[in-house]
């Protein structure tokens, strides 16, 4: 995962308000999250392989919910929470996600087995998790990752 400092400074390039960017970091890495966010995390509930609904904070157990974007049904629900609550935090959600999964390929960009833009590509087709509603903030920020290479590669590699 990335820190906060990456994150804020790819934000901040993509026209994130840093409040937002804060405020996403906080919720993403479970650090003394917003209210409405921890009331999220542990008031709405998921329905989980046959089991009764749990809430997320549950679901999440022991883990800290900083390993939130492993959790396929974990980040729907956060999306439908988002594009329901907070139709703004979802561009920074997704390129919160994305940019961690930059970070965490990064020896092998060092290494030349991979390219930022290959994991950007990889991670919009593969690994990022979509509702109904939430495809044009996922494009705006591959996009906007595809376009600024060149920026965010000293950012990662600082």
């Amino acid at each position: 995962m990335a820190g906060y400092t990456v994150h804020n400074k790819i934000a901040e390039i993509a026209g994130i308000p840093s409040a937002i960017s804060e405020e996403i970091n906080r919720f993403m890495e479970d650090t003394n999250p917003p209210k409405d966010f921890e009331d999220h995390n542990t008031e709405n509930k998921i329905f989980v392989c046959g089991h009764l609904n749990v809430s997320i904070r549950t679901l999440m157990g022991s883990e800290k919910l900083q390993e939130r974007g492993k959790k396929e049904c974990v980040q729907k629900e956060d999306l439908k929470w988002l594009l329901a609550t907070r139709k703004e935090y979802i561009r920074p959600y997704y390129l919160h996600l994305a940019v961690d999964n930059i970070c965490e390929n990064k020896d092998r960009i060092k290494s030349g087995k991979v390219t930022i833009e290959n994991c950007v590509n990889s991670w919009g087709k593969n690994r990022a998790v979509v509702v109904p509603g939430t495809e044009p903030y996922l494009r705006d920020v591959l996009e906007f990752l595809r376009n600024n290479v060149e920026k965010i590669r000293p950012i990662i590699f600082s």
